[in-house]
C-alpha cells in the first residue's frame, strides 16, 4: 500500500434527496446510505467531462484515494417510493404504433432525504502519482470556478446535488497515521482492529460496497467490492483503526485500504 499522499483535495456536496443503489438488489432498489467509491468516481467523471465507462484507469487504486462521510450535523431517513419507469420495450409503441405493451413498468425505490435541511456528505480525494495531483488540480480549479461538467447528482439524474467548501491540502498537511482510536470516515472492515460499543448517538452500519470497475469491451465490470463501516450521522467512530491518515482535524480512512 502506497502510504504517501502528495495532495488531498476535499469537497461537500449535498442536496434534497439521494439513492446510491446497492449492487446486490433486484426487484426493489435499496440505496446504501453513503456513496460507494464507484459513485463518486461517477461523480468526478461527470465533472471533468469524462468519457461513459472509459473513466475508470484514472481513479485506479494506484493512482486515486477516496473517502467519504456523512457531513456532520446531517440525520438521513429513508423513505420507500414507486417509481414509474418506461418499459424497455416502449419504442414499439411509439414507431407506428406497433406493439401492445403496458408503456410503463413500477419499481420500489429507496430514497434518502434529511430529517431536517439537506443531505450532505464530505468527500476526499487524494493523489498518490505526479499525474493524478494535476489531475486533482483540474478538478479543484473546476470546482471553484463553478463549472461542473455534465453536473452533479446523488446517485441518480433527478437528484441535483451541490459543491461548496472546497480544501486543498498538500503533502505536509496530511499524514499518515498506523492506527488511531477514533476514526471520522469510512472504513473498511479489513482496517478495524476494535470498535466501541454502540452509544445511543452513535449508529455504526455496515455493508457490502463495490470499489472498483474495470472498462470492458462493450460497457463495464465490477472488480472488486470491500465490507465498509461508517456512521450514519457523521459522528467520529470509536475504538482501533489501522491505515488511517490525519487530514486537517480530521482523522480518515480510505476505500482503498
Amino acid at each position: 500500500m502506497n502510504k504517501n499522499i502528495l495532495k488531498i483535495l476535499k469537497f461537500k456536496i449535498y442536496g434534497k434527496f439521494a439513492h446510491f443503489r446497492k449492487f446486490y438488489t433486484n426487484s426493489s432498489s435499496l440505496s446504501y446510505l453513503v456513496p460507494p467509491r464507484t459513485v463518486i468516481t461517477g461523480m468526478i467523471a461527470s465533472i471533468m467531462e469524462c468519457e461513459r465507462d472509459r473513466y475508470y484507469d484514472l481513479f485506479s487504486p494506484e493512482k486515486i484515494k477516496i473517502s467519504v462521510a456523512v457531513s456532520s450535523g446531517t440525520a438521513i431517513t429513508k423513505q420507500m417510493q414507486s417509481i414509474n419507469y418506461l418499459h424497455p420495450e416502449y419504442y414499439k409503441l411509439l414507431f407506428k404504433g406497433k406493439g401492445k405493451i403496458n408503456m410503463h413498468s413500477q419499481c420500489k425505490l429507496e430514497l434518502l432525504m434529511a430529517k431536517k435541511g439537506r443531505i450532505g456528505y464530505t468527500i476526499y480525494v487524494g493523489a498518490i502519482t505526479e499525474d493524478s495531483v494535476k489531475f486533482i488540480d483540474e478538478i479543484e480549479k473546476r470546482l471553484l470556478e463553478g463549472n461542473l461538467g455534465y453536473g452533479v447528482y446523488l446517485g441518480q439524474r433527478q437528484f441535483i446535488a451541490r459543491v461548496d467548501n472546497v480544501q486543498i491540502y498538500e503533502v505536509n498537511k496530511n499524514s499518515f497515521m498506523e492506527s488511531s482510536d477514533y476514526i471520522d470516515s469510512i472504513c473498511l472492515e479489513e482496517n478495524i482492529s476494535s470498535i466501541s460499543g454502540d452509544s445511543d448517538d452513535v449508529h455504526m452500519v455496515i455493508d457490502q460496497m463495490p470499489v472498483q470497475m474495470i472498462s470492458k469491451q462493450q460497457g463495464r465490470e465490477l472488480q472488486t467490492v470491500k465490507r465498509v463501516l461508517f456512521e450514519q450521522s457523521g459522528k467520529k467512530i470509536s475504538g482501533l483503526f489501522k491505515n488511517c491518515y490525519k487530514v486537517g482535524e480530521k482523522i480518515i480512512s480510505f476505500y482503498e485500504g
